[in-house]
């Protein structure tokens, strides 16, 4: 038997903590589970259960934080606060989780969990920090599949890679930051057992015959030959190893022994995971498709599984968006890319389906979805990358976000509003015109740049992030009958889509890494220049201006949407059986206001008119 050895050793293990202290903080205090006293200029302390961190840092306009890096420092309540009596940055994430669970009233069970959650995310994020890794430059020459293996994950929730139901062998076998090279294993299954759905070009016939190889094909049917079977009788369909491990054969078991299910054979192919773990990526034929396979782990905020009423009308809605995409000029001229999902198989579970109210993890066990690749997308002179690569930077401390636009040759805030036209464009457009939100985070969308200059976005995973303003639009008539699964939500509710997918869970964290390469520019410069993108496409479209005034994008204010929250306080890590909510707070400022924008500047001038106060006049921050 082979044993996984472990890969990283103590400076990646220390580095890897403190980074995640340094996001705990942040997040903790932007979600408002802490405060934290100013005791000098950019210094802070935070008390926890007996415990003090104390810290450099800077509370933005926008109330979220940007921690010095290596700043945070513990001493006991009783300990003289002297940073000289303790010089090592604080990097034992289990106390400082710890203590803050305990300060917060975390419940007993909750903790456990998180403490063993947490404990899978520090693992994973030390092998980040390993120094063999790609440097930030390589976003301009390699593809968007190694660019993929470089980064941590997503920054809202601090157990961003808690992948529980891994191993450290699955890890190792399976976590996108290693990029390891996978084959998935192929199966026959009857099909009175699965619904095969696809677009008009993508039946099934011609779909095998573009995704395997024609011996993999002969080989295929000579299995099934060699046991009385016929192929016309059976869809073939990709399993990944951890789910054929840990769910598939004892679930299935009666259907493989009677031969409903058949083995058939590991394929040709070589795959790395994306981000998001469940989806790989071809990279023996890079044209191929993407095949997004349920993987039932509980990572981030959910089990990653397959939802089967959604995967059956995603091929569906993929035509429809795929025809407004081809036919809508505006659409056309923003350059937008769609990835299409081609095609599903969803594949009856006999053991769950009946048991009604059973956790929703139980329900999305079995299945595939063949997703479009970015490859075709991609011109002569361009490259691609995940928008959440902006995010990252190398071991060095080099930001991917700087690497381009350096390249570039624009200025910061060029560079930026050319981003800004490239990526709001086309969801402002599908917001007005189609009543149509997506939730266009960083590992939703992808950018596709020539030599660091943004020119067009990409966006994906529509069934899962899809939803639509609950009017009658008439733009919304060709809708087919699969969209009834879509949530409808009023026009404040999906212009909330665009507020919290992109600004707060996406382009917050790209004006951290903005201000911190870019030290001459400003916070309300970063956010003025989106707003004016967004003012300039509105003064384009006065065809929409009653749309505009109904989505009032401009509004001064939206909820607080909180995640860890959902995690610590109501959720937890019970079995559920419908995925959780999140946890709403007061409203927060819109960033892109005018209205906003005009009383920040307000307060800046007004803070640079005062006299500086001094430490111990300094309020607590809440």
């Amino acid at each position: 038997m082979k044993f996984a050895k472990l890969q990283i050793g103590q400076k990646e293990w220390r580095r890897a903590g403190q980074q995640l202290i340094e996001m705990a903080i942040a997040e903790f205090l932007y979600e408002e589970m802490m405060s934290v006293t100013k005791i000098a200029p950019r210094t802070y302390h935070l008390v926890l259960n007996g415990q003090v961190y104390q810290f450099k840092g800077e509370q933005y306009l926008l109330g979220h934080w940007q921690i010095e890096t290596g700043s945070v420092r513990e001493f006991s309540i009783n300990q003289p606060d002297d940073p000289d009596l303790n010089t090592e940055p604080a990097w034992n994430l289990h106390a400082f989780i710890q203590a803050f669970a305990i300060q917060a009233n975390v419940k007993p069970f909750t903790q456990a969990y998180l403490m063993k959650e947490m404990n899978n995310t520090w693992l994973a994020e030390a092998h980040v920090m390993l120094e063999h890794r790609l440097p930030s430059t390589a976003v301009l020459t390699e593809p968007h599949y190694k660019i993929e293996g470089m980064l941590r994950g997503h920054p809202w929730l601090i157990m961003s890679k808690g992948r529980m139901g891994f191993g450290y062998d699955d890890y190792v076998t399976s976590a996108p930051e290693l990029s390891p090279q996978v084959k998935v294993l192929w199966l026959a299954v009857h099909r009175d057992l699965a619904q095969f759905r696809a677009t008009a070009e993508w039946q099934a016939s011609r779909l095998y015959e573009y995704e395997l190889s024609a011996s993999e094909r002969n080989h295929f049917e000579e299995i099934l030959f060699q046991r009385g079977l016929s192929t016309a009788d059976y869809f073939l369909i990709p399993v990944h190893a951890w789910q054929w491990h840990q769910w598939l054969v004892a679930t299935y078991a009666h259907e493989i022994v009677s031969q409903r299910i058949i083995e058939l054979d590991i394929g040709q192919d070589q795959y790395v995971p994306m981000q998001s773990i469940r989806t790989l990526c071809n990279i023996s034929q890079p044209q191929r498709h993407y095949v997004k396979l349920p993987v039932s782990i509980l990572n981030t905020a959910v089990y990653r599984g397959l939802p089967s009423k959604r995967n059956l009308a995603a091929p569906a809605l993929t035509e429809w968006l795929k025809q407004i995409q081809h036919q809508d000029p505006d659409l056309k001229a923003s350059g937008v890319e769609f990835l299409g999902e081609i095609a599903t198989l969803t594949i009856q579970q006999p053991c769950y389906d009946q048991i009604e109210g059973a956790p929703y993890q139980f329900k999305e066990l079995f299945g595939c979805l063949w997703r479009e690749s970015v490859d075709p997308c991609i011109g002569v002179g361009q490259s691609a990358l995940s928008q959440a690569a902006l995010l990252h930077r190398d071991a060095n401390g080099e930001s991917i976000l700087k690497v381009l636009i350096d390249a570039s040759g624009l200025s910061p805030l060029q560079w930026l509003k050319r981003f800004a036209e490239v990526s709001v464009h086309p969801l402002l457009i599908c917001l007005y015109k189609y009543g149509l939100a997506f939730s266009p985070h960083g590992e939703n969308t992808m950018l596709i740049h020539r030599q660091g200059v943004p020119e067009k976005m990409v966006l994906k995973d529509f069934i899962d992030d899809v939803n639509l303003v609950d009017e009658d639009f008439a733009e919304l008539a060709n809708l087919p009958a699969e969209a009834q699964i879509l949530l409808r939500h009023s026009a404040l509710e999906l212009s909330h889509f665009i507020f919290t997918g992109l600004f707060m869970v996406h382009y917050r964290y790209i004006c951290n890494v903005f201000l911190q390469d870019f030290p001459s520019h400003s916070e309300l410069e970063f956010w003025q220049t989106i707003s004016d993108v967004i003012a300039a496409f509105h003064q384009a479209h006065p065809e929409w201006a009653e749309r505009i005034e109904k989505f009032a994008m401009f509004r001064p204010e939206y909820d607080k949407i909180c995640l860890n929250r959902v995690r610590l306080f109501t959720t937890s890590y019970n079995d559920e059986a419908e995925r959780p909510v999140p946890v709403f707070l007061d409203p927060i400022a819109n960033p892109v206001s005018p209205q906003t924008l005009a009383q920040w500047a307000t307060q800046i001038t007004s803070n640079k008119a005062q006299p500086s106060v001094s430490a111990k006049q300094q309020p607590a921050i809440s």
